[in-house]
């Protein structure tokens, strides 16, 4: 990942006034930041359980220590 200070000059944005719109939790702009975000952890998951269903020790393990995760998260 990277840090936002990185994604801003991605962006070719002011580092300082991205991480003042994104303290905003209801504005666009961290909305935007966290369904980014979001969707490249669920990439790198499909990646994962892509791996582990095609015989890859790591990623079965890691997948199931996702799911224990998932599990724990939701009592």
């Amino acid at each position: 990942m990277f840090t936002k200070e990185e994604i801003a000059i991605i962006l070719e944005v002011d580092p300082a006034e991205l991480v003042t719109l994104l303290e905003y939790q209801e504005g666009l702009v961290f909305k935007a930041f966290q369904r980014g975000r979001l969707k490249r952890e669920a990439e790198v998951r499909k990646g994962i359980f892509d791996l582990a269903q095609n015989g890859s020790s790591p990623a079965q393990s890691f997948a199931m220590k996702l799911i224990e995760n998932a599990k724990a998260n939701d009592l």
